[in-house]
């Protein structure tokens, strides 16, 4: 699966992908709070590679159709 981001609103892709992190790493069977807590704990740029390093399996981040965050 591929989610693409829109960059110009820093505040919305974090929120974003927060919200992708609290579905899939419940469907997963994983630490929803400590994976969540984890990726707030940086600036956006940890958030994106935090959420790359738990879901990069399943989900591919793109921004005008170049991957992100790798």
């Amino acid at each position: 699966m591929q989610i693409h981001l829109d960059q110009k609103d820093a505040r919305i892709i974090g929120q974003d992908l927060l919200e992708y992190a609290e579905t899939l790493s419940e469907a997963l069977g994983m630490d929803t709070f400590r994976i969540q807590e984890e990726m707030q704990s940086g600036d956006l740029n940890h958030l994106i590679i935090t959420f790359n390093y738990y879901f990069g399996e399943y989900i591919e981040l793109l921004d005008s159709d170049h991957r992100i965050g790798s």
